[in-house]
């Protein structure tokens, strides 16, 4: 009897000794995952470049990233009626004249595509003159960078965004509904390059 116990004993260390190593192989295999889906997206997604706005940082507690405030922060009002904060898609399309990124049409759905890109509604419709819009807000407002060089970037930003003879934007890679910033640019400087 004994012999049976201690035998029963060991295969249920071996059973959770093989659940513990297949739960970390799959939590490994699934980061993986992550890590592969952002770098694809990173290096083949489709450029877009969002024109940056004059912002006001409020929240004191930013950490290491950038708010960003983009200028195309409203999209004709579209016939479903996005709730606060509910998540929906907009299509981008490069504005001719400007070179700029500018939305164009708006999905409760994904379409597939490396030109649809997924928002939320920040506020509720404003009307402009005879039509009604939505702000929105892009899931991709904050940029990430170097902790040592954050506060300058943010300074330097502050100061383009309110010169209206400087050109501010976002790079933003976008490939199957995933979309990443990639950098932040004034006047086609990186704000990366920024020294201390």
């Amino acid at each position: 009897m004994f012999l049976f116990f201690a035998t029963t004993e060991r295969s249920k260390v071996m059973w959770a000794k093989r659940l513990l190593w297949t739960v970390a192989v799959i939590q490994l295999l699934f980061l993986g995952g992550l890590l592969f889906d952002y770098e694809k997206t990173k290096n083949e997604g489709a450029l877009f470049r969002l024109e940056l706005q004059a912002y006001d940082p409020y929240d004191m507690f930013r950490g290491n990233y950038l708010a960003l405030s983009f200028k195309e922060d409203r999209v004709k009002a579209p016939k479903f009626q996005p709730r606060w904060e509910e998540k929906f898609y907009i299509k981008l399309a490069q504005d001719p004249k400007t070179g700029f990124a500018r939305p164009v049409q708006v999905s409760q759905q994904f379409h597939g595509g490396n030109d649809w890109v997924e928002v939320r509604n920040s506020g509720g419709s404003v009307i402009d003159g005879a039509d009604t819009t939505l702000l929105i807000s892009f899931m991709q407002d904050r940029f990430f960078m170097n902790e040592d060089k954050v506060k300058r970037a943010d300074e330097v930003l502050r100061r383009a965004t309110a010169d209206s003879s400087k050109r501010c934007w976002a790079e933003m890679r976008v490939r199957n509904g995933t979309a990443i910033l990639t950098d932040v640019k004034i006047d086609g400087k990186s704000l990366r390059d920024l020294r201390h």
